[in-house]
């Protein structure tokens, strides 16, 4: 997990197309023991930076430990950031 690239095509694939689907998305991170800043912030800034405080409900980290925890908060935050500066809504 260490290929922002990857993340960025996985999250284009696996998780864009069906955002306004379901409810709720889990991202299950067991087994992994560390990620790399640019893998989380491919992954997970995007979907808070396009779909604001929706993301920020229906998104689910499961299995986290304390590394990668940090830089899925430090990812969360980003997209935060750049919704603000878009006018993208984070409410919850």
């Amino acid at each position: 997990l260490a290929e922002g690239a990857l993340a960025g095509a996985y999250r284009l694939r696996q998780i864009e197309p069906f955002f306004h689907v379901y409810d709720e998305i889990v991202l299950d991170f067991s087994g992994v023991r560390n990620i790399n800043s640019s893998f989380a912030n491919a992954l997970i800034s995007p979907l808070v930076e396009l779909h604001g405080g929706e993301a920020l409900r229906k998104l689910r980290f499961r299995n986290c430990n304390a590394i990668v925890r940090v830089l899925v908060e430090g990812a969360l935050s980003l997209g935060v950031q750049r919704a603000e500066g878009s006018g993208t809504s984070v409410a919850v």
